[in-house]
């Protein structure tokens, strides 16, 4: 898999983002792993919609009052 290193591509040196690019999964820059092409309208929400169920969850957990 090719890594994009040209920097213009990547937004705050870790998103990256190229809408020219039709890959979802990028490999990272350094390190191993992937990371998602934030031009994909796709990834945008499924992000939205990670981070608000993360949120939801983290509110009810803490309105759960603990048996004592």
């Amino acid at each position: 898999m090719r890594i994009d290193q040209n920097p213009k591509h990547w937004k705050l040196l870790i998103f990256y983002y190229n809408p020219d690019d039709p890959r979802t999964f990028v490999a990272k820059r350094s390190g191993l792993g992937h990371t998602l092409n934030f031009a994909k309208p796709i990834v945008f929400w499924v992000t939205i919609a990670l981070t608000l169920a993360i949120v939801t969850i983290a509110a009810i957990n803490n309105n759960v009052n603990p048996v004592r």
